[in-house]
């Protein structure tokens, strides 16, 4: 197709290309060209940035379709109903889907590997199941397999969705939470799944020890593993209800509670296990208007065992529902 282009030196280039883009005039749809001297930078209009310009032919790009839903076939008055979006964990995809949609699975499965090339597996998502808070998952396109590895901040973790929960979306807390703990600290982590925040933790700061507790014996295996592959050596895992083994521990300068649902059930246990001083990263779902309500719950169990809260910090981690919010809390106990 035939186009005028800008004819830049080679070593210019790449800013000029950059230029052309804050300036919106960059041809997507072709692809540049290059010889021995210049590169030949396809434009929609004449524009002036010292280079001469040349009208020459260039080959169409393949433009790549980046929204499944512009691919998958589905009866017209269910396209509002498609996932607007999906958690990538490793190679899999895992999609909740609407009762409206989900006889449409393998269709909007097939369509997410054909415009996302590093997913091999599609797998449905219908909720949190059971006392160990497993996906209810079934694989409904590409490989069939619930097995993948799942790569965040440098660190390697063997996953099984259907055997032990975990969230990519995490990732940025638990760095930020890893950040917190120092030399030498203890930390618990009650709820820990397969170690993403303990592993997190042991590798980013230098902690003397993390307990990293789990009731699911799938996912202390992965666990053990993960521990192995980042060679995560200061990370104890433990097999058991973290109110059983908590008062086995040492006192803890951080506890980690990611359980959303139910976490407020365990905070005195929690409090007990904390140093004066220490801190809880708590995590809630929770209705917006209920977030100081939760809190002030908190701060009465804390009475109830001789200590004061200290609210450190608040983060409002993302959107559960239209009415409810994820959020984490780092709580000092005095």
């Amino acid at each position: 197709m035939e186009s005028i282009s800008l004819v830049v030196p080679k070593k210019k280039a790449e800013p000029v290309r950059r230029k052309l883009i804050e300036k919106g005039v960059l041809r997507r749809d072709l692809q540049i060209r290059s010889d021995a001297k210049n590169v030949y930078i396809p434009v929609t209009q004449r524009i002036d940035l010292g280079y001469p310009i040349e009208k020459m032919d260039f080959k169409e790009m393949e433009l790549q379709v980046s929204d499944y839903r512009l691919l998958v076939d589905v009866p017209e008055e269910l396209r509002p109903l498609l996932p607007s979006s999906f958690d990538t964990v490793g190679s899999i995809a895992i999609v909740k889907m609407e009762d409206e949609v989900a006889p449409y699975a393998a269709k909007i499965g097939k369509a997410i590997m054909a415009t996302q090339i590093s997913i091999k597996t599609v797998c449905m998502d219908s909720g949190v199941i059971d006392q160990f808070r497993t996906r209810n998952v079934k694989v409904v396109a590409g490989e069939k397999t619930t097995e993948t590895v799942h790569k965040e901040y440098g660190l390697t973790f063997k996953v099984d969705v259907a055997r032990a929960f975990f969230t990519p979306r995490l990732a940025t807390e638990r760095q930020a939470v890893a950040k917190q703990v120092k030399p030498g600290e203890v930390v618990i982590d009650m709820f820990a799944g397969i170690g993403p925040f303990s592993i997190m933790i042991a590798k980013t700061g230098s902690p003397k020890v993390v307990y990293a507790i789990d009731m699911n014996p799938d996912a202390i295996e992965l666990m053990k593993e993960n521990i192995a592959l980042n060679k995560a050596i200061s990370v104890s895992p433990i097999l058991g209800d973290a109110r059983e083994v908590l008062p086995r521990l040492e006192k803890a300068d951080h506890i980690v509670m990611n359980l959303p649902h139910d976490g407020r059930g365990f905070i005195g246990e929690a409090i007990r296990a904390l140093k004066p001083g220490g801190v809880i990263h708590f995590y809630e779902i929770t209705e917006e208007d209920e977030v100081q309500k939760n809190l002030d719950e908190i701060a009465d169990a804390a009475r109830r065992e001789g200590r004061l809260m200290k609210e450190l910090a608040r983060r409002r981690i993302k959107s559960y529902s239209p009415t409810m919010t994820f959020y984490g809390f780092d709580l000092q106990f005095l």
